[in-house]
């Protein structure tokens, strides 16, 4: 039988587990990097990357014992679309469904879930959202917001 954990709880745990934000994102760098799934990136003082693949020199880097070079790897982290990134800047790292969403999909989507209040200080959802993709309107929010809860 499964136990249900407050975000507070999981938020803990996978500190205790990676012991630093910048080791989960290089975990999850790492497994995005050699899977090829498509992620959005978010970031501190810049609009987001939206369904970009991660560079795989990460993966080719750890799985190959050149763990030596990674630091200089995520000084310029590579994405799909071209543009480049430092861990540093990196937000969160939000992976999305290899085949994206359709039109119907998102549309589909109960927005009512970003009313519910997952933040370690409980923030909602929405606004979590609203925060990390920096968005500008109810309409963005809405997007972004309906792509994260279909992932």
């Amino acid at each position: 039988m499964t136990q249900d954990i407050t975000p507070q709880e999981a938020i803990k745990r996978l500190e205790h587990h990676f012991c630093s934000r910048e080791d989960m994102l290089t975990h999850n760098l790492t497994v995005l990097s050699s899977s090829g799934q498509p992620t959005d990136v978010t970031f501190y003082r810049r609009k987001p990357l939206i369904g970009v693949q991660i560079s795989t020199k990460i993966a080719a880097a750890r799985l190959y014992g050149l763990g030596g070079l990674l630091p200089r790897i995520l000084k310029r982290i590579e994405f799909s679309n071209g543009a480049t990134a430092s861990l540093a800047e990196i937000r969160t790292i939000n992976p999305m469904p290899t085949d994206g969403f359709t039109d119907e999909e998102l549309a589909a989507v109960d927005l009512a879930e970003g009313e519910k209040r997952y933040g370690p200080n409980g923030e909602t959802l929405r606004r979590m959202i609203r925060e990390t993709y920096q968005c500008k309107s109810r309409k963005e929010t809405d997007f972004y917001l309906r792509r994260w809860i279909a992932s």
